[in-house]
């Protein structure tokens, strides 16, 4: 067994989807890993569904709702509990919502910027001692190009601090953006805050994945077009090939050491513009800091 054996790996939302196919990776290189999701029922049968093919596979599961930072808190300590140590936490769950209207979290947030930035925000400072005494201990945020207005796909990011939470307008794309840009925000000033530390932060993205996004559809419609027609697509990513892109920030050696990076499909690449500027992302920690009631 490789030098992996003994080490202990954490992901959001890792019971389905892209999280999931990560998660089967790592047990074959024989992490101990943790489900932290909100379904318990659907963590229950990935673990079974784990086992059936990795018999030896350590897999465990703590419940977590990214949606209220009462149980980000109690699964910070759940994990404390258990003693273990952490070299890997991958901030893999997210919500993008095609409603009209705005969804909010128990705390008041609207729900695409709670769950896909404050609930992970709460979480990796709750756990940065554990990471830190593990070192080396890696962070892993997952992000999407989708936040860089260059692209052009859609209307773009519109970060406005006194709109957080839908206060003048919702727009789900707009929102579902905005977290992205704030996803990657928070790991590069967070690189910036581990250095020396021996722990690193990484952004992510998976690329375009129909059959993630086709398995949370209520719609048979919907969930046939993403499923069966885009998933067809040449620019479109099975579940297999995007978490890869996990798999390469997780246990590529180089990034052990580098972080502070973007990576698509398995390979650094620029992210937008505005996602370097580092007063914003100063500015993004500090009040996440005291919306989620950290000192």
């Amino acid at each position: 067994m490789s030098k992996n054996q003994e080490c202990v790996a954490m992901i959001t939302g890792g019971n389905s989807g892209i999280g999931f196919a990560t998660v089967k990776k790592l047990a074959a290189q024989g992490y101990t890993i943790i489900l932290a999701s909100r379904n318990q029922d659907a963590s229950k049968k990935a673990i079974e569904e784990i086992h059936s093919s990795i018999s030896n596979a350590k897999v465990e599961s703590i419940p977590l709702d990214l949606a209220s930072f009462e149980s980000v808190r109690a699964c910070a300590s759940a994990f404390q509990a258990k003693g273990y140590p952490l070299h890997l936490l991958i901030n893999n769950a997210g919500q993008m919502f095609d409603s009209k209207e705005g969804r909010f979290t128990a705390d008041g947030f609207e729900m695409t910027f709670g769950v896909n930035h404050l609930g992970h925000f709460l979480l990796t400072n709750l756990l940065l001692e554990n990471l830190k005494a593990s070192a080396p201990a890696r962070v892993i945020t997952v992000s999407s190009s989708l936040h860089d207005p260059d692209l052009k796909q859609g209307p773009a990011t519109d970060f406005d601090y006194d709109n957080l939470k839908a206060e003048k307008y919702y727009d789900a794309q707009i929102f579902y953006k905005n977290s992205k840009l704030a996803n990657i925000w928070f790991a590069y000033e967070l690189n910036r805050l581990l250095a020396g530390t021996g722990v690193t932060s990484n952004a992510v993205c998976p690329g375009f994945v129909p059959a993630a996004i086709g398995a949370r559809r209520k719609s048979p419609f919907s969930k046939f077009f993403f499923t069966q027609i885009l998933a067809r697509m040449p620019f479109a990513r099975s579940l297999e090939q995007a978490s890869d892109s996990y798999i390469v920030a997780a246990t590529r050696p180089k990034f052990a050491s580098v972080g502070g990076k973007f990576i698509v499909d398995g390979e650094e690449k620029e992210s937008s513009e505005e996602s370097y500027n580092e007063e914003k992302a100063r500015i993004l920690w500090e009040k996440s800091l005291e919306w989620c009631k950290l000192t």
